[in-house]
């Protein structure tokens, strides 16, 4: 597996223990709604499937890892500050990373000689 990709797959497992962790604060906090810890499961649950899509070599995975780096962009442009920063940061990495020469080929089967 590239480099470049491995880094990818580790911020969307690193991403995906996030919101596991806000799950379990969102559901142990006294007052706290029912639709937060809903929707951080799901993004849990976003993550992780981008990265085993990644690390399993589906065809389909680098569009799922395109759309949710682009979610968390968007998602991040209202906060204004550090978080937007790492939104577009994520998103700009992606596109970068899962569009090199070794990752492209590395997900059509492909080998290069060296």
């Amino acid at each position: 597996m590239p480099t470049p990709l491995r880094l990818t797959v580790l911020a969307f497992t690193l991403l995906s223990l996030l919101f596991a962790l806000a799950v379990a604060h969102r559901l142990l906090t006294e007052g706290s709604s029912f639709g937060a810890p809903v929707f951080f499961a799901v993004m849990a649950a976003a993550c992780a499937l981008v990265a085993l899509g990644l690390v399993g070599r589906r065809s389909w995975a680098p569009y799922c890892a395109y759309a949710l780096a682009g979610l968390l962009a968007a998602a991040s442009l209202g906060l204004f500050g550090a978080v937007t920063c790492v939104g577009l940061a994520l998103l700009a990495w992606v596109l970068w990373a899962l569009n090199t020469r070794a990752s492209r080929d590395w997900f059509t089967g492909r080998r290069r000689l060296r």
